[in-house]
């Protein structure tokens, strides 16, 4: 990432918890996963609006997207994926995906 995040979030929905991810949410405009075609195999889950990207060798999760790729739409960075010293000193959230939909820190 060019910048750090302002703050990342832990997900407590059942998709978000299983994958392990901390998210770092940008934008088109602010960021970019830049890969190999291919390199990459997307997920559509539930409602099938959120691309979930995995990597094809190793099987990480990488980001997630909207399917639309729409410039305001959201693009979010599996931060765990990162040099830990590029996070190390941002605030995490955690997301109460799982029940209230609210911040929960």
């Amino acid at each position: 990432m060019a910048q750090k995040p302002e703050s990342l979030t832990r997900c407590t929905c059942s998709i978000c918890r299983r994958y392990g991810a901390m998210w770092a949410y940008c934008t088109r405009e602010t960021a970019r996963v830049i890969c190999a075609p291919g390199a990459t195999v997307a997920y559509l889950w539930n409602d099938r609006e959120i691309e979930f990207h995995h990597c094809e060798t190793c099987g990480c999760m990488t980001h997630y997207e909207d399917v639309g790729r729409s410039v305001e739409g959201r693009v979010a960075v599996n931060a765990r994926m990162l040099p830990p010293e590029d996070i190390d000193a941002v605030r995490v959230r955690t997301f109460d995906g799982a029940d209230t939909w609210k911040f929960i820190d």
